[in-house]
């Protein structure tokens, strides 16, 4: 049963109330963080780890911090009251946040944009399966938010993160954000959830959406970001810290490769494998090759269907390829490392948004609104 956060009042007060609620579980991923696969793959083996971690805390808030502080002072607030409600200190969680943008964790997500004539209810739906280190499966929520001086916000969030990477405001403009690899250098470090949760916080519509993140300060790492509204719109936006490239395809299909020839230019790339300064379990893996043909088992699914309904959207969320065998390659993800962690279903005119935490094709989904 996933249970539904929901805050209040300025974005101190509204942090300071998530981290209320959430303290036990924020002081539980603390205790385990320096144990957590992609911290254990940065540290050298002769290195402590508690010298460690807190190395890595200070190192980490001397490049997020004053970035979200000066460019999202608001969702700064949020930060301050989450550390100050769960007894930690700040830079701890600008740590744990810091996680979102490793390029580590970068693993993978698979999202389906479905404008209104592609479905029977005759409305569009945004879909998406969220891929992600296993070990944060236990770390997630679904998080209402209403700010005294922003639009509200439903989606989904990894602890201690207040950020949304899938869901959608109350005027019903509706977000999913796929990872993706960049080579360009930031300038600024921050993880796309703040930012993310900014532009739901301020816009009512895609374009408005657009503009917004073309212009912003964003950093750290890539993506591909899906956005619709009540009108049915959809586009998608391919970015990295400096460049952006901007896609209208109708029905998307979005996964972690980028499709433009503009941010092709500045992809890792197509033959890059992970070398064994990553996870063990991901040692010697071709970056792209889940990416690819999870792309490429969408397109076929979507040929078998005139018009899709809700049981059909979950069947493809759920798929695990031509023969039936999970793994890393098929849009339901099964790894022992990156793994379908959560699935969303979202459904802008009627608010709603479905989720399930962990592998779609084993558990059920559940409903939210506003």
């Amino acid at each position: 049963m996933i249970e539904k956060i929901k805050v209040f009042g300025d974005h101190y007060e509204m942090g300071l109330e998530y981290g209320r609620i959430l303290k036990q579980r924020i002081k539980k991923m603390m205790e385990n963080l320096a144990d957590m696969g992609m911290i254990k793959a940065m540290r050298p083996k002769i290195v402590p780890k508690k010298w460690f971690l807190n190395t890595l805390k200070k190192d980490t808030e001397k490049l997020m911090k004053n970035d979200i502080l000066k460019y999202y002072p608001r969702q700064w607030e949020s930060l301050k009251g989450i550390a100050d409600g769960a007894g930690i200190e700040n830079s701890m969680i600008i740590l744990m946040i810091s996680l979102e943008a490793s390029g580590f964790s970068l693993g993978g997500c698979t999202s389906l944009g479905l404008p209104s004539q592609m479905t029977v209810e005759g409305e569009p739906v945004l879909a998406r399966n969220f891929d992600f280190p296993i070990e944060f499966t236990e770390y997630q929520v679904v998080i209402e938010s209403r700010p005294k001086d922003g639009y509200g916000s439903l989606g989904c969030s990894i602890i201690p993160s207040h950020g949304i990477l899938d869901g959608l405001n109350e005027y019903g403009l509706a977000v999913a954000c796929n990872f993706a690899y960049s080579l360009d250098k930031p300038t600024c470090i921050v993880p796309l959830s703040i930012t993310l949760q900014e532009m739901l916080e301020n816009c009512r519509s895609v374009d408005e959406a657009i503009d917004f993140l073309k212009a912003c300060k964003r950093g750290g790492y890539g993506a591909i970001i899906t956005i619709m509204d009540t009108n049915a719109n959809i586009k998608v936006i391919e970015l990295s810290s400096h460049n952006y490239s901007v896609r209208e395809d109708g029905t998307t299909i979005v996964t972690n490769h980028y499709i433009t020839e503009k941010m092709q230019k500045i992809e890792i790339p197509k033959q890059a494998i992970y070398s064994k300064k990553a996870p063990k379990e991901l040692w010697g893996k071709r970056v792209h090759e889940s990416s690819e043909k999870r792309y490429i088992r969408v397109e076929q699914l979507l040929k078998t269907y005139n018009k899709v309904q809700e049981n059909d959207i979950i069947r493809i969320l759920k798929d695990h390829g031509e023969e039936d065998q999970p793994s890393d390659s098929t849009i339901c993800r099964h790894t022992p490392y990156h793994n379908t962690i959560r699935s969303t279903i979202i459904y802008p005119k009627k608010r709603i948004l479905k989720a399930t935490f962990g592998n779609p094709c084993k558990t059920e989904y559940q409903q939210f609104s506003f």
